[in-house]
């Protein structure tokens, strides 16, 4: 079959298009020449050399070669004295930190100055300095509140601290918070809230966690302001009751008062104060131990609220208790898999599959497998990436991500730690048939998950603390180490190259001036060079890159359980 020809566009156009182009060109060209006039502007000209009819042209040529090279020659002359004055200076730069090395041993403590800011920073964020500013914060203020996260309020709860309150005197009041109320059942809210009234006045409370900057708010039009987003995670419920209980203080007390926030990582302390506040006042994050230092926030004239780092939770306690109530992250402490196992322990493993959509598993391991896989978490080869699953579990259940409850404890009888006159001590003053109504009308307000979709969790009870800085262990010298072999590495790498910078000049100028040099120097030092192992590194760079069958960190395809 013959192929149909194609028709290329054509290029016709009117007349009247083309003559109107064709004028517009020639404007344009004009117009360019007219600036062009007016500029002056005019062509370089290029030099024309020596003419072949001039006389003695050869000469000149002649010359301006030699003029060129005595130029250069110039150049190089300069550039080593240059070189040379420099060598002198570091010379004696060297012969005087010689001497004052030998003459004052003092000047060693100018050495240590960056150690001291590094250890400085490093106490910044220790233990010790956490259990420095919960101090301070519990000596300030009038009442204290406790915060609860109200899925797990007797892990939550502190008798040490308890303690120090109660016995501290001067009519300090200590209160309790039951944060995250919309992540229980119900009915488990109200057994709570009946058992925890019974030792120390609780508010109900659900933390708003969608608030934004000063500086976004002033920001407001007005216009916007009739499409406030009234959503379950904005929204705030328990602020006006717990507003209304401190104020009546106020006037019982006819003072000012100071109330210190406490309690362990994420339990919403400083989503609290942003709460009351009704802006983000305080820094708020999923990760542990965002507040490093105590902070006081201005409610009213008659309020303030102090912000504290959480509490910190001994070593001694249970690795459950140690996996949602550390202050630091798991992931750099190397127990992800302890944590790990210590939750699916106390929980109910049909509960979980259903939660995270996950086949049947026998233990830890295959259950983090089978959620990397169902989740896409994937190294390089398909291997399913199972450290990054238990850190997610982990954001889970210290977040306010998945909902569950733990069950009130047989024994009804008060904590160890309390005495019904400390219980009677601690409630004089608060108007509790108030507080019941209005967190009766707090828990009418929030929606809360079904008791079958809520996962039970069995809790390791009370959450011992450490308050005193003797208690705890040592561990920032650990990293001390690892700073200071940091900086000795990077020191030694520094001498290293400027030496080798010194040698090179050395060489250049020995070479160049070799009229100066002494070639018996240079000898001795080819063969102090060539008598030095070829092997010899330095400490810093020496790696062990052979490992055995044993030590290889390949994958254990048994774990991999699809």
């Amino acid at each position: 079959m013959r192929r149909p020809k194609l028709k290329k566009a054509s290029k016709r156009m009117t007349c009247h298009k083309r003559y109107k182009i064709q004028k517009k060109v020639r404007e344009h060209s004009r117009k360019l020449r007219k600036e062009a006039k007016k500029r002056g502007h005019k062509k370089p000209k290029k030099d024309p050399g020596i003419p072949n009819a001039a006389p003695f042209k050869e000469e000149v040529l002649r010359e301006a070669e030699q003029r060129k090279q005595r130029l250069e020659e110039l150049k190089q002359k300069q550039k080593l004295a240059r070189q040379k004055d420099l060598e002198k200076k570091r010379k004696l730069q060297a012969k005087k930190n010689a001497t004052k090395a030998n003459k004052h041993p003092e000047e060693k403590e100018s050495t240590t100055k960056p150690k001291a800011k590094s250890n400085s920073l490093l106490d910044k964020n220790s233990n010790k300095s956490f259990c420095r500013e919960l101090k301070k914060v519990i000596e300030a203020s009038d009442i204290v509140l406790q915060v609860l996260d109200a899925r797990d309020p007797l892990g939550c709860r502190c008798s040490q601290v308890e303690q120090i309150i109660t016995q501290s005197g001067g009519n300090k009041k200590l209160l309790l918070v039951l944060n995250k109320i919309d992540l229980v059942p119900r009915e488990n809210l109200e057994k709570w809230l009946h058992y925890l009234k019974n030792e120390f006045p609780t508010v109900a409370f659900k933390s708003s966690m969608q608030l934004k900057d000063r500086s976004v708010q002033e920001k407001k039009l007005t216009k916007k302001r009739a499409r406030i987003d009234l959503s379950r995670g904005s929204m705030c419920f328990g602020s006006e009751c717990l507003l209304k209980l401190l104020r009546d203080h106020c006037r019982t007390q006819d003072t000012a008062i100071q109330v210190g926030v406490i309690g362990f990582p994420n339990v919403g302390k400083s989503s609290i104060i942003n709460s009351l506040k009704e802006m983000r006042a305080c820094n708020v994050g999923p990760v542990r131990g965002v507040t490093k230092c105590m902070q006081t926030v201005h409610i009213d004239k008659q309020i303030k609220m102090i912000d504290s780092p959480s509490i910190i939770a001994a070593p001694s306690n249970s690795a459950l208790a140690l996996a949602l109530r550390s202050t630091t992250d798991i992931e750099e402490s190397g127990k992800l898999l302890d944590a790990v196992n210590a939750i699916l322990k106390h929980c109910s493993k049909q509960q979980m599959m259903l939660y995270y959509n996950i086949p049947d598993f026998r233990n830890s391991v295959e259950f983090l497998t089978l959620l990397a896989q169902k989740r896409g978490m994937l190294k390089k080869g398909g291997i399913p990436d199972t450290e990054s699953a238990a850190k997610l579990l982990l954001y889970d259940w210290t977040g306010a991500k998945i909902s569950y409850h733990s069950l009130l404890p047989a024994s009804r009888s008060l904590s160890p730690h309390l005495t019904k006159e400390v219980v009677a001590e601690m409630q004089q003053g608060f108007n509790l048939e108030e507080l019941a109504k209005d967190n009766m009308n707090t828990i009418k307000a929030v929606k809360y998950p079904s008791l079958a979709s809520s996962i039970v969790f069995q809790s390791s009870g009370l959450t011992n603390g450490t308050i005193e800085e003797n208690e705890l262990t040592e561990g920032i010298s650990e990293l001390e180490n690892i700073e200071t072999s940091e900086e000795g590495e990077e020191l030694t790498e520094d001498d290293q190259d400027t030496d080798e910078e010194e040698e090179l000049i050395e060489e250049e100028s020995d070479v160049q001036t070799s009229s100066k040099t002494n070639p018996a120097k240079l000898s001795v030092e080819d063969e102090s060079l060539e008598k030095q192992p070829a092997g010899e590194q330095s400490p810093t760079l020496s790696f062990n890159l052979d490992k055995t069958a044993d030590q290889d960190d390949a994958y254990d395809f048994n774990t991999d359980y699809v």
